[in-house]
This record gives C-alpha cells, sequence and structure tokens, in this order.
C-alpha cells in the first residue's frame, strides 16, 4: 500500500512538471540583422547610400562576429536580403547565412520581391533597366528550414521549449510600402491563440509604429510606407494576445531603437547595408529583455564612405523634414541614425512563461484526495 502510494505522489508530481518543462526556460540569447541589401560586384552596383560594393563584406563580418558570440542560440534576418530580388544574390547571401554555427530564420521585404523593369541609370547598360528578378517563393524554397515550411511566405517556430517565433511577410508587389493581408492574419490569429502559453516574438520586415513624425502621413515621400497600412488592426493583435511581449523589425534603415505601445514592446533593427552598419544581439530571460547594438566590423574606409554618403547626395532621399542640408542639419541627421542612446538596453517582460522555480507543492490535502 505504501508502494502504491509513492507512486500515485510521483505520477502526480509528474503531471504538475509537465507544464513546466515544455514551456519553461532560463536564458535564450538571440542575433538579429536586417537590410543587408546584398549585392555582388556587377555593372551599376556601387556604393551609395546602401554600401553596395561592401555590402558581401558587411555580411560575412557580421556571421562572424555572430559565430565569436558565446551562448548564440538563433539569427533572425529580418528582410531586403538582397539588392533587388537577384538569382546570383540570392545564391550568394544563402551561402554566407549557412556559415552560421546556429540555427537562421528568415523574413522577406520589399527588396525580395521581383522589381518592375525600369529605365537604366544614365551611363548604365542597358540590360540593368530591363533585368527582373526572382519571385518570393523562390526565396521562400531555397530558404526552406529557415522559418519557412512548405509554399507559405510566413511561418511560426519553437527555437527552444518555451519560446515562440512568428515570422510575417508584410509585402506588397509593386510598392516598397506594406500590409499583413486577411488571410495571414487569420493563421495569425489560430497560431497566436494555439500557442497562448508561449512567450512569443513576432518578426517582419515593416514595422506597426512609427519613428519619425514624417510616417504619419504620405505627406514627405510616403514615409507613410515605413510602417505597414494595416498597422492599428495589427497592433490590437499583439496586445489581445499577453504572450506577445516583443515585436522586432527592419526596413527603416536608422539606429536600434525601441517604442512601447500599450505594454508591447516595438523594436527596429539597422541596416546591414547603411550606415551605421550594425547588428544586435538579444538576451532573453523570463523576467526580462536585453540588448546591445553592435557595428559590424569594417576598414575605416568604408565607415567613413557610408557616414560621408548618408548625409551626402547618396542620402537625400532619407533626409526627414527636419534635417534641412548643412550642419545644422546633418548633425540632426546623423544623432537620428546613430541613436546611440538604444544601442544597449533592457525592458520588462508581460508575460511570464512558467518556470521550475514557481513549482509549487501540492497540499497534503490534495495529495490524499489523489492516492485515496
Amino acid at each position: 500500500m505504501k508502494e502504491s502510494k509513492k507512486l500515485w505522489i510521483c505520477l502526480f508530481m509528474i503531471v504538475l512538471i509537465l507544464p513546466w518543462t515544455a514551456n519553461g526556460f532560463e536564458r535564450i540569447k538571440f542575433g538579429v540583422i536586417s537590410d543587408p541589401h546584398l549585392a555582388m560586384p556587377a555593372a551599376g552596383t556601387e556604393d551609395e547610400f546602401k554600401m553596395q560594393l561592401s555590402s558581401v563584406d558587411l555580411m560575412k563580418n557580421a556571421v562572424k562576429e555572430f559565430n565569436k558570440t558565446p551562448g548564440l542560440d538563433f539569427v533572425v534576418l529580418t528582410g531586403d536580403i538582397t539588392l533587388n530580388a537577384e538569382p546570383w544574390n540570392v545564391e550568394m547571401i544563402k551561402s554566407i547565412m549557412d556559415g552560421l554555427r546556429v540555427p537562421y530564420y528568415v523574413v522577406l521585404g520589399n527588396h525580395d520581391i521581383s522589381p518592375v523593369p525600369t529605365p537604366p541609370k544614365p551611363g548604365a547598360p542597358p540590360s540593368m533597366g530591363a533585368y527582373i528578378g526572382v519571385t518570393r517563393s523562390t526565396f521562400a524554397w531555397t530558404f526552406q528550414g529557415h522559418g519557412f515550411n512548405g509554399p507559405d511566405l510566413w511561418w511560426s517556430d519553437d527555437p527552444v521549449p518555451g519560446l515562440h517565433i512568428i515570422g510575417l511577410d508584410t509585402n506588397v508587389p509593386g510598392i516598397w510600402g506594406g500590409t499583413v493581408p486577411a488571410n495571414e492574419i487569420a493563421w495569425l490569429e489560430h497560431d497566436l491563440y494555439a500557442n497562448r502559453d508561449k512567450l512569443t516574438i513576432v518578426f517582419s520586415h515593416h514595422g506597426f509604429v512609427t519613428w519619425h513624425k514624417d510616417e504619419e502621413s504620405a505627406a514627405w515621400k510616403n514615409y507613410n510606407w515605413f510602417p505597414v497600412d494595416n498597422a492599428a488592426e495589427m497592433r490590437a493583435i499583439f496586445e489581445k494576445y499577453p504572450q506577445v511581449s516583443f515585436v522586432i523589425n527592419g526596413h527603416r534603415h536608422i539606429g536600434q531603437r525601441y517604442k512601447k505601445v500599450n505594454d508591447v514592446y516595438y523594436f527596429v533593427i539597422p541596416a546591414v547595408s547603411s550606415y551605421p552598419m550594425r547588428y544586435a544581439v538579444f538576451t532573453l530571460t523570463p523576467d526580462e529583455l536585453s540588448w546591445v547594438s553592435k557595428d559590424i566590423p569594417i576598414s575605416k574606409k568604408v565607415l567613413n564612405t557610408a557616414k560621408a554618403n548618408c548625409i551626402g547626395e547618396p542620402g537625400e532621399w532619407w533626409r526627414c523634414s527636419d534635417h534641412p542640408k548643412g550642419p545644422a542639419g546633418d548633425k540632426k541627421m546623423l544623432e537620428f541614425f546613430e541613436a546611440k542612446e538604444y544601442m544597449k538596453g533592457k525592458v520588462p517582460v508581460r508575460f511570464k512563461p512558467q518556470r521550475y522555480g514557481e513549482l509549487r507543492v501540492p497540499s497534503e490535502e490534495l495529495l490524499g484526495a489523489v492516492v485515496r
């Protein structure tokens, strides 16, 4: 009888512990890079605001830095993988990413869609204007197993027990703006409901909040295309599910920063291809998310060229309305892009996954009821 009682107690404890073993984690470290716009040397390729000729070296160096990062669990690339969906650039960045020593995930950006042919730039070969890249589906099949699992352009996965990550496709063919269509929203809601017991991070290319007043309307260079056009609807979905604590995107080509909206933290990641050319390393515990934004190692010549191109003629389109030409405007523009005050930080997790340390020993009455 005593042996039977011990057996029942052991079984009861196993049942209690299972949720914690399934959903608990102590510390996770992951890297995020965005907007490499990778461009192998080809006709018309040059270092402009996006450092095209330097993009391969920048990407290789970012991978090297990740491989030297102790305790790294995985890496996420948040879109604009290639310059303009050129097949040779798809092949090259796949080979570079495959050099990572940890699993990696990919979401697609607006430059990962076959572009609409345009007239060539003055002096460029006529073929450059006629070139048409590959489709998003080609990217999805190229990166199968790196988030993508089948033909869908969005995905979800559990890289470690207790953490659920989602990769959204926010792209619209023909424009550089974004949206999340109805069928993808339906999938997202189903996925969030099915995984409501796991802390969840959403990754995308386009954002869901604004980082400058110029993004609030189409009045300034269509800057309203930086966030998705149904951003308010998407934020409401994220807020609806408490496990969604963090949303991370690229696209904006500015230094890393974050914004808290109704208990959800939204992060934007710097571009690999443009000044200040950084990558991010996040450390996640059940209580907080901390991060450091790091410069990608590169020669001073490349760094100085990227900085000069940012505030010079190549970066003219990227000037906001309050960054006029001249020393004062240049200084303000560089401060906006560098965002040095956000290079390190930490924020709390609003959703607390179950952990071993929170296990409560059942009362004698409850144990007695089970044994009886």
